[in-house]
């Protein structure tokens, strides 16, 4: 083992030089008054010196203060390590106004890398001479903010468009994402949200691989943000000039906590104003509306010769990305002395985060009816081009079928109705009496009977085992079939460790600890048990479900009496001896909720 480790440790600095090299610099705000200081950090995976670092409108009040970061994951036989070096300044601006924190170069491995310029917004310091003086400049400059400002850029919500001026029925991506600084950062729990209904767009949703998108990590100008996404999807305006979205609002619970409710917070996103730019006068006759890129046409005929009343597959296809569920194919004129049977349409799209892509297909099942040249006329497609800003006209050539005559074919009837017969051999006649019936049989003794066998007793000793596996089959059915009974198993194993813990606690001493862990054992059984989500969760909530299942009285006041002990732990100490009445009180009505059921 300790050799192992050895060759783990000698390889691993190899692999962590040979990453790319990565350097970023961000703030802690943006936004400071002259007398105050801005936080600015440079990140590197690598170590690299920052010697005599100089900033033109700011001064390094404090700093480098370093430090490093390593983490070592493998994963599928894989080593993957990730290291982090910080340096952090403190700085206090030179002058107010809107002043620039310039980009950092720095050399590695004989390669020049540059940070990102920060803007920084620098005011000027507010003029206070006394507590009423500053009241009142408070007080007149609430009069001058608007009273709907719901912008905060610690926390703020925003609807993105990857373009804000498409063309009529181009494919567009809208991101409805929360924002959190990871300098003001607390915990957040989103309880609610409304997004608006978008009008004068055909929409289609984009589906997280897993329930929700995770969370992410973006940089605002020099301000690094958790990203929470509430939905993604593609849109194609349907007419043109100004279209606006609408804004949306989101209700959310900060610094919730196992004895703190946390604090309501609504938030409302921007809104964005499309310009849909309309598309050009030119259209050939063959434009049906599609708008995308990188698109192909494909037509296949599975033959190109073929017999009478023989069947041909004709099929015709288009690939590329735009909205190819509002796509019309191309149709074909076909010869009249070809019989065409239901057109079959297949459709193979995938709605993705770079727009609707895929192909359409349709199917038609061809039989010609006489023999000679069948001309299928030429086939044309077009769209418009939002990368080349045109129109592009798809075609494929006119194509000659040769139909044969068929020679087995035969009239059925004075109305020239075909029918095929194939070719069939006489049937040889050998004789006018039954035949293959043996005239010679033998006939064996069976010296060994299976009554009273070793072979016997085997099958009758088999048929109570069976009946014993299925009469514990059925009666265990409910412990192998019913997910919902093994899921709440385990959440009792967990709900016991939680009491443990608690009455670890109270062995200590620790009447804060045992009262923390008490709440969590609870409120883990009861959200299972009475199947209330843990947001919902609440005093009234609690006792009018327990009311629905007709729990006794005496035992919903002391479950609401445990709760509240352990909310009201928090703020005052509790005793000890309470504190053992209220772990006895527990087991006791848990133990009588398994017994019932």
């Amino acid at each position: 083992m300790i050799r192992l480790l050895h060759i783990f440790l000698f390889f691993l600095p190899v692999y962590c030089i040979g990453q790319d090299f990565k350097i970023s610099s961000y703030v802690n705000t943006n936004e400071i008054y002259q007398n105050e200081y801005v936080k600015f950090i440079i990140e590197a995976n690598q170590r690299v010196e920052l010697r005599n670092l100089r900033l033109a409108n700011f001064n390094i009040v404090q700093g480098p203060f370093t430090s490093q970061s390593s983490q070592t994951t493998f994963i599928n036989g894989k080593i993957q390590s990730k290291s982090e070096y910080k340096s952090t300044f403190l700085l206090s601006p030179k002058k107010p106004g809107s002043l620039a924190i310039e980009s950092i170069t720095v050399n590695y491995n004989n390669k020049e890398y540059k940070t990102e310029v920060i803007n920084i917004v620098v005011k000027e310091n507010e003029q206070t001479n006394s507590n009423n003086n500053t009241q009142q400049n408070n007080s007149n400059q609430s009069q001058t903010l608007p009273k709907n400002k719901t912008y905060n850029k610690n926390l703020f919500a925003r609807i993105s468009a990857s373009k804000t001026k498409p063309y009529l029925g181009e494919n567009l991506l809208l991101t409805y994402k929360i924002y959190q600084s990871v300098y003001n950062s607390s915990n957040i729990e989103i309880t609610d949200y409304d997004l608006p209904m978008v009008s004068d767009f055909w929409t289609e949703n984009i589906d997280p691989k897993g329930k929700q998108w995770p969370q992410g990590q973006e940089q605002i100008n020099g301000i690094r943000y958790r990203v929470f996404t509430l939905k993604k999807e593609i849109v194609s305006p349907q007419k043109t000039g100004k279209i606006s979205i609408p804004a949306f609002e989101v209700t959310a619970l900060l610094n919730r906590d196992w004895f703190n409710r946390g604090q309501q917070k609504s938030i409302k996103s921007n809104s964005i104003s499309l310009d849909v730019k309309s598309l050009p006068g030119n259209a050939p006759k063959t434009y049906k509306g599609q708008v995308g890129k990188n698109y192909e046409l494909k037509v296949n005929f599975s033959k190109e010769e073929l017999l009478v009343d023989e069947a041909l597959d004709f099929d015709i296809s288009v690939y590329g990305n735009g909205n190819l569920k509002q796509l019309k194919l191309p149709t074909v004129d076909f010869p009249t002395d070809m019989e065409k049977y239901p057109a079959e349409t297949k459709n193979k799209i995938k709605i993705t985060t770079n727009g609707i892509s895929g192909k359409k297909s349709l199917h038609h099942l061809l039989i010609p009816r006489f023999h000679g040249e069948y001309k299928i006329p030429e086939i044309k497609f077009t769209y418009f081009d939002v990368t080349k800003k045109k129109y592009i006209t798809l075609t494929k050539a006119a194509q000659v079928i040769k139909v044969n005559k068929n020679s087995n074919k035969k009239i059925a009837n004075e109305n020239s109705s075909i029918i095929s017969i194939p070719n069939q051999e006489n049937v040889e006649l050998i004789n006018q009496n039954i035949r293959h019936i043996s005239e010679e049989t033998e006939l064996f003794e069976n010296k060994t009977p299976l009554f009273g066998s070793l072979k016997y007793w085997s099958i009758l000793g088999t048929i109570p085992i069976s009946l014993l596996i299925i009469f514990f089959f059925l009666n265990n059915k409910d412990r192998f079939t019913d997910q919902e009974k093994i899921a709440f198993k385990k959440v009792k194993k967990e709900v016991l460790q939680k009491f443990n813990a608690a009455e670890t606690s109270l062995k200590n001493g620790n009447t804060t600890d045992f009262y923390k862990e008490l709440y969590k054992g609870w409120t883990l059984y009861i959200s299972n048990k009475l199947k209330i989500k843990r947001a919902n969760l609440t005093n009234e909530s609690i006792i009018n479900a327990l009311k629905n299942l007709k729990i006794d009285a005496n035992e919903i006041a002391q479950i609401n009496t445990i709760i509240n002990e352990c909310e009201m732990a928090q703020y005052s100490p509790s005793d000890i001896k309470d504190a053992e009445n209220t772990l006895a009180t527990s087991i006791d009505l848990m133990s009588k909720f398994e017994k019932n059921g």
